[in-house]
């Protein structure tokens, strides 16, 4: 396997999951995970679809009663002729109902997959997230030009930054790091193999875990960060390990680790937010490049430049809406669901705290139509176009085969970075149609048609 080639692995692991990332010395090429398949998956709650609110029956006034002609008179007074009282336009069918209709059953879970509410049991998303942050070396690859603090800062604090505002506050990932390299007893090449598999990465943590374990609390620790030598080539990939069955996780002072990260070679091209991404996985996210991208058709022609769960490098890689929702840092009231009808919705864009983030039509029971503004600011700032974005999930489908592809209304435009929707534009995907109003400040104003 070349460093540029996508590796893809499902393996059933008696109930625990790994995915890791391969690195790739070009940063226009994914960040490659493998995900095992978990022995059983977990029930996959049928969501039912919403039903269409039924058209109100329209009630027609009775035609008024002519007023008799009057006898004559001496002087006749004629009656004005009546007015005809106009018949009530029907009214259309309720086009909002509450967001639990937009719910996506956990259909196809590897450890990681899409679905609202989130597969529990793995890494905690919401509140304080201790990681505990190690550092390893090996004989032959001393880190004799580095120290410790130097690859901490490679993560940090740009790390916990990016989940702080991407959460809207929701998330503190509380690095805690030892500062000291920890020599590892086998040379690297036997790790960079090791890693790929489930229990080579879970034994290389705990390894880690009991040579620092004197000299570390780990009581406290909801994961384990174990950051290699950067140099040492042989550990090209980063993986992310997650282990939900009590009895297979990592072991340290008293307590179970039911996660663990470890970094490669690659650090050295992703950057920080490599760690966000890996993060993302062990709290359920899925991959959303193409693990066949070296087949044809691009890593990135799902969702392009949008969300570090693609492109770590993209020039838009806030998460989507759906992956916020999906961990807890937005509300069901900050969700708009529709089923029929028309509607007009002010979104407020998806970089800032509060309002609408995001307008979603069920299209299956485990697909839907998601519509969110983007603005060129925060982590997005250098996104090429601000707008209103329109995406499928489809929780149906596996991480690497496209639970989220963006929708385009440009089809020249491969990478997506003009595909926002701006004032006047529109675009239709089966039933639905979604036309931008307006802008401003605080988003986009779209009007959404369900036939």
């Amino acid at each position: 396997m070349t460093t540029r080639i996508k590796a893809i692995c499902l393996i059933l692991l008696i109930g625990s999951l790994i995915s890791c990332t391969k690195a790739q010395p070009d940063p226009s090429e994914p960040a490659n995970e493998i995900a095992e398949v978990a022995p059983t998956e977990p029930p996959a709650t049928a969501t039912p679809l919403p039903t269409n609110t039924p058209e109100p029956t329209s009630t027609n006034t009775p035609e008024p009663t002519n007023t008799p002609v009057p006898t004559d008179t001496p002087e006749p007074t004629n009656t004005p002729e009546p007015t005809q009282t106009p018949t009530p336009t029907p009214l259309p069918p309720s086009d909002l109902v509450s967001a639990d209709n937009c719910y996506l059953p956990v259909a196809n879970f590897t450890g990681v997959g899409l679905g609202v509410p989130r597969y529990e049991g793995l890494l905690q998303s919401v509140g304080t997230v201790n990681a505990a942050v190690l550092f390893v070396d090996f004989e032959d690859v001393p880190a004799t030009n580095r120290m410790p603090e130097e690859v901490f800062n490679i993560v940090s604090p740009s790390s916990s930054d990016y989940f702080s505002q991407v959460s809207y506050g929701r998330m503190d990932l509380n690095l805690q790091p030892h500062l000291t390299w920890l020599r590892l007893s086998q040379p690297s090449a036997h790790y960079g193999t090791a890693i790929n598999s489930f229990f080579g990465h879970r034994d290389f943590l705990q390894e880690a875990i009991d040579l620092a374990d004197a000299e570390v609390d780990f009581s406290t620790a909801d994961t384990v960060i174990v950051m290699a030598n950067p140099d040492a080539e042989a550990l090209f990939k980063g993986p992310a390990s997650q282990f939900p069955v009590p009895g297979q996780g990592l072991f340290a002072d008293g307590v179970e680790i039911s996660s663990g990260v470890t970094s490669g070679n690659d650090l050295l091209n992703w950057g920080g937010l490599w760690l966000n991404h890996e993060l993302g996985h062990n709290m359920t996210l899925p991959d959303l490049y193409a693990f066949d991208g070296d087949a044809g058709g691009g890593w990135h022609r799902f969702v392009g430049p949008y969300s570090l769960m693609g492109l770590i490098s993209g020039s838009a890689p806030e998460l989507f809406a759906i992956e916020r929702w999906q961990l807890g840092w937005i509300d069901d009231e900050q969700i708009t669901c529709q089923t029929a009808g028309e509607a007009t919705i002010a979104l407020s864009a998806i970089e800032q705290p509060d309002g609408i983030k995001a307008h979603m039509v069920p299209l299956s029971r485990t697909s839907m139509l998601v519509v969110e503004s983007r603005l060129r600011t925060g982590y997005d700032s250098t996104m090429v176009q601000r707008g209103a974005l329109v995406y499928l999930v489809d929780a149906g489908n596996f991480s690497g085969a496209g639970p989220i592809r963006v929708l385009t209304h440009v089809p020249s435009d491969l990478m997506r970075d003009s595909v926002p929707l701006r004032p006047g534009e529109s675009l239709t995907h089966e039933n639905v149609t979604i036309t931008v109003l307006d802008e401003n400040d605080d988003g986009d104003i779209i009007q959404v048609t369900v036939e």
